[in-house]
Protein backbone atom coordinates (compact mmCIF):
# COMPACT_ATOMS: atom_id res chain seq x y z
CA UNK A 1 0.00 0.00 0.00
CA UNK A 2 2.74 2.54 1.01
CA UNK A 3 4.36 2.02 -2.50
CA UNK A 4 1.18 2.60 -4.40
CA UNK A 5 0.55 5.86 -2.73
CA UNK A 6 4.05 6.74 -3.45
CA UNK A 7 3.69 5.91 -7.42
CA UNK A 8 0.72 7.92 -6.77
CA UNK A 9 1.66 10.79 -5.43
CA UNK A 10 4.55 11.32 -7.96
CA UNK A 11 2.21 10.86 -10.51
CA UNK A 12 -0.34 13.87 -9.17
CA UNK A 13 2.80 16.09 -8.49
CA UNK A 14 3.95 15.88 -12.40
CA UNK A 15 1.39 17.91 -14.23
CA UNK A 16 0.01 16.49 -17.51
CA UNK A 17 0.87 18.18 -20.74
CA UNK A 18 -1.02 18.18 -23.63
CA UNK A 19 -0.84 14.81 -25.08
CA UNK A 20 0.12 15.75 -28.95
CA UNK A 21 -2.21 14.42 -31.77
CA UNK A 22 -1.79 14.65 -35.73
CA UNK A 23 -4.62 15.82 -37.82
CA UNK A 24 -5.20 16.34 -41.58
CA UNK A 25 -3.39 15.19 -44.38
CA UNK A 26 -2.11 18.27 -46.00
CA UNK A 27 -2.88 20.71 -43.45
CA UNK A 28 -0.31 19.05 -40.79
CA UNK A 29 -1.78 20.53 -36.83
CA UNK A 30 -1.18 19.54 -33.28
CA UNK A 31 -4.69 20.04 -32.00
CA UNK A 32 -6.62 19.23 -28.51
CA UNK A 33 -5.70 17.71 -25.40
CA UNK A 34 -5.60 14.44 -23.73
CA UNK A 35 -8.17 14.42 -20.81
CA UNK A 36 -7.32 12.93 -17.63
CA UNK A 37 -9.34 11.46 -14.54
CA UNK A 38 -7.13 12.44 -11.97
CA UNK A 39 -7.90 16.32 -10.27
CA UNK A 40 -5.21 18.62 -8.50
CA UNK A 41 -5.81 19.58 -5.33
CA UNK A 42 -8.50 22.26 -4.70
CA UNK A 43 -7.15 25.72 -5.82
CA UNK A 44 -3.82 24.33 -7.32
CA UNK A 45 -2.82 23.77 -11.34
CA UNK A 46 -0.14 24.08 -13.67
CA UNK A 47 1.15 26.39 -17.00
CA UNK A 48 2.72 24.30 -19.52
CA UNK A 49 5.06 25.59 -22.40
CA UNK A 50 5.84 23.11 -24.96
CA UNK A 51 7.27 22.67 -28.52
CA UNK A 52 6.42 19.90 -31.03
CA UNK A 53 7.63 19.82 -34.98
CA UNK A 54 5.75 17.44 -37.37
CA UNK A 55 7.17 16.42 -40.41
CA UNK A 56 6.16 14.23 -43.73
CA UNK A 57 7.12 13.27 -47.01
CA UNK A 58 4.15 10.30 -47.23
CA UNK A 59 0.45 10.68 -47.27
CA UNK A 60 -2.60 8.75 -47.09
CA UNK A 61 -4.92 9.53 -49.98
CA UNK A 62 -8.04 7.76 -49.20
CA UNK A 63 -6.59 4.40 -47.23
CA UNK A 64 -3.56 4.41 -49.53
CA UNK A 65 0.02 5.71 -49.00
CA UNK A 66 1.38 7.55 -51.38
CA UNK A 67 4.59 10.02 -52.21
CA UNK A 68 1.51 12.96 -52.49
CA UNK A 69 1.85 15.78 -54.87
CA UNK A 70 4.96 16.79 -53.84
CA UNK A 71 6.96 13.22 -55.28
CA UNK A 72 8.60 15.30 -58.00
CA UNK A 73 10.18 18.03 -55.43
CA UNK A 74 11.21 16.16 -52.69
CA UNK A 75 9.63 18.39 -50.11
CA UNK A 76 8.92 18.21 -46.88
CA UNK A 77 5.58 19.25 -45.32
CA UNK A 78 6.18 20.22 -41.69
CA UNK A 79 4.45 22.19 -38.83
CA UNK A 80 6.18 24.21 -35.82
CA UNK A 81 3.54 24.30 -33.35
CA UNK A 82 4.22 26.51 -29.62
CA UNK A 83 1.36 25.23 -26.72
CA UNK A 84 0.47 26.99 -24.09
CA UNK A 85 -1.55 24.84 -21.47
CA UNK A 86 -3.50 25.95 -18.31
CA UNK A 87 -5.00 23.86 -15.85
CA UNK A 88 -6.35 24.91 -12.76
CA UNK A 89 -8.58 22.56 -9.94
CA UNK A 90 -11.82 24.31 -9.04
CA UNK A 91 -12.76 22.19 -6.23
CA UNK A 92 -12.20 18.23 -5.01
CA UNK A 93 -13.52 17.18 -8.29
CA UNK A 94 -13.66 19.58 -10.85
CA UNK A 95 -10.96 21.21 -13.05
CA UNK A 96 -10.46 23.71 -15.84
CA UNK A 97 -8.29 23.58 -19.00
CA UNK A 98 -7.10 26.39 -21.37
CA UNK A 99 -5.15 25.20 -24.38
CA UNK A 100 -3.85 27.49 -26.96
CA UNK A 101 -0.92 27.64 -29.58
CA UNK A 102 1.07 29.59 -32.50
CA UNK A 103 1.70 27.41 -35.22
CA UNK A 104 3.77 27.92 -38.59
CA UNK A 105 3.50 25.56 -41.21
CA UNK A 106 5.88 25.47 -44.54
CA UNK A 107 6.48 23.49 -47.65
CA UNK A 108 9.78 23.07 -48.66
CA UNK A 109 10.51 24.30 -52.47
CA UNK A 110 6.83 24.29 -54.14
CA UNK A 111 3.33 25.04 -52.92
CA UNK A 112 2.28 22.05 -55.04
CA UNK A 113 -1.56 21.71 -57.05
CA UNK A 114 -3.54 23.42 -54.01
CA UNK A 115 -1.73 27.27 -54.55
CA UNK A 116 -1.44 29.40 -51.46
CA UNK A 117 2.25 30.39 -49.82
CA UNK A 118 4.90 28.33 -48.80
CA UNK A 119 5.11 29.46 -44.88
CA UNK A 120 2.08 30.28 -43.14
CA UNK A 121 1.84 31.28 -39.69
CA UNK A 122 -0.28 32.61 -37.00
CA UNK A 123 -3.17 31.87 -33.84
CA UNK A 124 -3.91 28.11 -34.06
CA UNK A 125 -7.31 26.72 -32.67
CA UNK A 126 -7.68 27.46 -28.67
CA UNK A 127 -9.43 24.86 -26.44
CA UNK A 128 -11.46 25.07 -23.04
CA UNK A 129 -12.43 22.01 -21.22
CA UNK A 130 -14.11 21.57 -17.76
CA UNK A 131 -13.41 17.65 -16.00
CA UNK A 132 -15.63 16.64 -13.54
CA UNK A 133 -14.64 13.30 -11.22
CA UNK A 134 -16.97 10.83 -10.60
CA UNK A 135 -15.19 8.54 -8.59
CA UNK A 136 -11.92 8.49 -6.75
CA UNK A 137 -10.06 5.54 -6.58
CA UNK A 138 -8.05 6.77 -3.46
CA UNK A 139 -11.59 6.66 -1.90
CA UNK A 140 -12.59 3.87 -3.32
CA UNK A 141 -13.13 0.15 -3.07
CA UNK A 142 -10.43 -0.78 -5.64
CA UNK A 143 -12.46 0.98 -8.06
CA UNK A 144 -10.63 2.91 -11.00
CA UNK A 145 -11.01 6.35 -11.06
CA UNK A 146 -13.38 7.87 -13.56
CA UNK A 147 -14.33 11.04 -14.89
CA UNK A 148 -16.35 12.88 -17.72
CA UNK A 149 -14.93 15.95 -19.76
CA UNK A 150 -16.45 18.43 -22.16
CA UNK A 151 -15.07 20.99 -24.20
CA UNK A 152 -15.42 23.29 -26.78
CA UNK A 153 -13.08 24.94 -29.65
CA UNK A 154 -12.20 28.21 -31.05
CA UNK A 155 -10.80 28.38 -33.93
CA UNK A 156 -8.16 30.10 -34.95
CA UNK A 157 -7.52 33.00 -37.66
CA UNK A 158 -6.32 31.74 -40.62
CA UNK A 159 -7.14 30.46 -44.31
CA UNK A 160 -8.30 27.10 -45.09
CA UNK A 161 -7.75 24.92 -48.54
CA UNK A 162 -4.29 24.93 -48.92
CA UNK A 163 -1.96 22.03 -48.63
CA UNK A 164 -0.08 23.79 -45.49
CA UNK A 165 -3.31 25.84 -43.94
CA UNK A 166 -2.97 25.88 -39.78
CA UNK A 167 -6.26 24.38 -39.54
CA UNK A 168 -8.99 23.57 -40.25
CA UNK A 169 -11.23 26.40 -39.51
CA UNK A 170 -14.21 25.45 -37.57
CA UNK A 171 -15.75 25.47 -34.16
CA UNK A 172 -16.62 22.41 -31.98
CA UNK A 173 -17.71 20.37 -29.09
CA UNK A 174 -16.40 17.55 -27.50
CA UNK A 175 -17.38 15.11 -24.85
CA UNK A 176 -15.72 12.24 -23.27
CA UNK A 177 -15.57 9.46 -20.27
CA UNK A 178 -11.88 9.08 -18.94
CA UNK A 179 -11.11 5.86 -16.49
CA UNK A 180 -7.71 5.62 -14.81
CA UNK A 181 -5.79 3.51 -12.11
CA UNK A 182 -2.60 3.06 -10.40
CA UNK A 183 -1.16 -0.13 -9.96
CA UNK A 184 1.95 -0.82 -7.76
CA UNK A 185 4.62 -0.30 -10.25
CA UNK A 186 2.57 1.07 -13.20
CA UNK A 187 -0.23 3.50 -13.83
CA UNK A 188 -2.73 3.35 -17.19
CA UNK A 189 -5.64 5.71 -18.39
CA UNK A 190 -7.74 5.15 -21.22
CA UNK A 191 -10.68 7.96 -22.74
CA UNK A 192 -13.33 7.90 -25.55
CA UNK A 193 -15.32 10.33 -26.77
CA UNK A 194 -17.20 12.76 -29.14
CA UNK A 195 -15.88 15.80 -31.32
CA UNK A 196 -19.06 17.55 -32.54
CA UNK A 197 -17.51 19.66 -34.99
CA UNK A 198 -18.95 23.06 -37.16
CA UNK A 199 -19.02 24.32 -41.00
CA UNK A 200 -15.67 26.61 -41.96
CA UNK A 201 -16.17 28.97 -45.07
CA UNK A 202 -14.52 28.03 -47.96
CA UNK A 203 -11.63 30.08 -49.50
CA UNK A 204 -12.47 32.40 -52.06
CA UNK A 205 -8.63 32.25 -53.37
CA UNK A 206 -8.47 28.13 -52.74
CA UNK A 207 -8.13 26.07 -55.99
CA UNK A 208 -11.75 24.50 -57.07
CA UNK A 209 -13.61 27.49 -54.74
CA UNK A 210 -15.37 28.49 -57.67
CA UNK A 211 -17.76 31.84 -57.16
CA UNK A 212 -20.16 31.10 -55.07
CA UNK A 213 -19.28 28.09 -53.33
CA UNK A 214 -21.28 27.37 -49.89
CA UNK A 215 -19.36 26.60 -46.16
CA UNK A 216 -17.63 23.26 -46.10
CA UNK A 217 -19.03 21.00 -43.26
CA UNK A 218 -16.49 19.48 -40.93
CA UNK A 219 -16.55 16.21 -40.35
CA UNK A 220 -17.72 14.94 -36.45
CA UNK A 221 -14.89 12.71 -35.37
CA UNK A 222 -15.01 9.90 -32.48
CA UNK A 223 -11.48 9.70 -30.37
CA UNK A 224 -9.75 7.51 -28.43
CA UNK A 225 -6.34 8.04 -26.06
CA UNK A 226 -5.21 5.28 -24.28
CA UNK A 227 -1.44 5.34 -22.09
CA UNK A 228 0.46 3.52 -19.82
CA UNK A 229 2.48 5.39 -16.92
CA UNK A 230 5.56 3.72 -16.05
CA UNK A 231 7.62 5.53 -12.71
CA UNK A 232 11.62 5.25 -12.78
CA UNK A 233 12.56 6.31 -9.69
CA UNK A 234 11.05 9.38 -7.48
CA UNK A 235 11.89 12.17 -10.62
CA UNK A 236 11.09 10.22 -13.90
CA UNK A 237 8.54 8.45 -15.82
CA UNK A 238 8.07 7.21 -18.76
CA UNK A 239 4.74 6.96 -20.79
CA UNK A 240 3.53 4.89 -23.60
CA UNK A 241 0.89 6.69 -26.03
CA UNK A 242 -1.60 5.54 -28.25
CA UNK A 243 -4.68 7.82 -29.50
CA UNK A 244 -6.97 7.43 -32.37
CA UNK A 245 -9.34 9.51 -34.40
CA UNK A 246 -11.85 8.37 -36.45
CA UNK A 247 -14.08 10.62 -39.03
CA UNK A 248 -17.81 9.89 -38.93
CA UNK A 249 -17.94 10.96 -42.50
CA UNK A 250 -16.32 13.03 -45.13
CA UNK A 251 -14.43 12.84 -48.74
CA UNK A 252 -11.80 11.37 -49.83
CA UNK A 253 -8.75 12.99 -51.65
CA UNK A 254 -9.02 12.87 -55.08
CA UNK A 255 -12.72 11.38 -54.56
CA UNK A 256 -16.05 12.56 -55.94
CA UNK A 257 -16.94 16.39 -54.44
CA UNK A 258 -13.02 16.69 -53.54
CA UNK A 259 -11.21 20.30 -54.77
CA UNK A 260 -8.33 21.74 -52.49
CA UNK A 261 -10.49 23.99 -50.96
CA UNK A 262 -12.27 20.88 -49.49
CA UNK A 263 -9.55 19.67 -47.41
CA UNK A 264 -11.50 20.58 -44.15
CA UNK A 265 -14.18 18.02 -45.37
CA UNK A 266 -12.14 15.29 -45.81
CA UNK A 267 -12.70 11.76 -43.96
CA UNK A 268 -9.41 11.93 -42.22
CA UNK A 269 -8.23 8.56 -40.09
CA UNK A 270 -5.27 8.77 -37.74
CA UNK A 271 -3.60 6.53 -35.15
CA UNK A 272 -0.43 7.93 -33.36
CA UNK A 273 1.95 5.64 -31.42
CA UNK A 274 4.28 7.74 -29.02
CA UNK A 275 6.68 8.05 -26.11
CA UNK A 276 7.09 10.54 -23.55
CA UNK A 277 9.55 11.17 -20.77
CA UNK A 278 8.54 13.01 -17.59
CA UNK A 279 11.31 14.67 -15.27
CA UNK A 280 10.34 16.11 -12.05
CA UNK A 281 12.98 19.18 -12.09
CA UNK A 282 12.89 20.60 -8.48
CA UNK A 283 10.29 22.59 -6.64
CA UNK A 284 7.14 22.83 -8.73
CA UNK A 285 9.38 22.42 -12.38
CA UNK A 286 8.61 19.40 -14.68
CA UNK A 287 10.08 18.79 -18.21
CA UNK A 288 9.25 16.27 -20.92
CA UNK A 289 10.25 15.43 -24.02
CA UNK A 290 8.35 13.41 -26.58
CA UNK A 291 8.74 11.18 -29.93
CA UNK A 292 6.14 9.64 -32.29
CA UNK A 293 4.85 8.65 -35.63
CA UNK A 294 1.43 8.49 -37.31
CA UNK A 295 1.16 4.71 -38.08
CA UNK A 296 -2.50 4.27 -39.77
CA UNK A 297 -4.75 6.52 -41.36
CA UNK A 298 -6.61 7.98 -44.24
CA UNK A 299 -6.74 10.90 -46.13
CA UNK A 300 -3.95 12.42 -43.58
CA UNK A 301 -0.08 13.17 -43.22
CA UNK A 302 2.58 10.09 -41.80
CA UNK A 303 4.10 12.16 -39.71
CA UNK A 304 7.00 11.86 -37.65
CA UNK A 305 6.40 13.96 -34.24
CA UNK A 306 9.28 15.62 -31.97
CA UNK A 307 8.85 17.89 -28.96
CA UNK A 308 9.05 18.82 -25.31
CA UNK A 309 8.44 21.48 -22.90
CA UNK A 310 8.74 22.55 -19.34
CA UNK A 311 5.15 22.89 -16.62
CA UNK A 312 5.01 25.07 -13.55
CA UNK A 313 2.70 24.02 -10.64
CA UNK A 314 0.66 27.21 -9.28
CA UNK A 315 -0.60 27.42 -6.21
CA UNK A 316 0.28 25.03 -3.08
CA UNK A 317 3.72 24.78 -2.68
CA UNK A 318 4.35 27.24 -6.01
CA UNK A 319 7.96 27.73 -6.08
CA UNK A 320 9.26 25.88 -3.60
CA UNK A 321 12.60 24.65 -3.57
CA UNK A 322 13.61 26.88 -6.55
Amino acid sequence: MKAKWTILYSFRRLPFLALLLIAALFSPQTTFSQGTPWIAEPRTGSISLSYFNQNAKEFWRGDQTVKGPLEATGASLGQNTVWINVNYALGDAIAVDLQTAWAQSYVDGAVGPSGGEENYSGLFDTNVSLTYRLIDELVSNNAPSIAGRVGFTIPGGYDTGYINSLGDGASGFEASIIVGKFFSVVGASGEVGLRVRGSTSVNSNAVGAGANSDDVDVPNEIFLNFSVYVPLGNRLRVDGIFSSVNATSGIDIGGEGFSPSRFPSLEEDRSILGGRLFADLFGSVSANLFFGSVVGGRNTAKSTVIGGGLSVGLGGGFGGGL
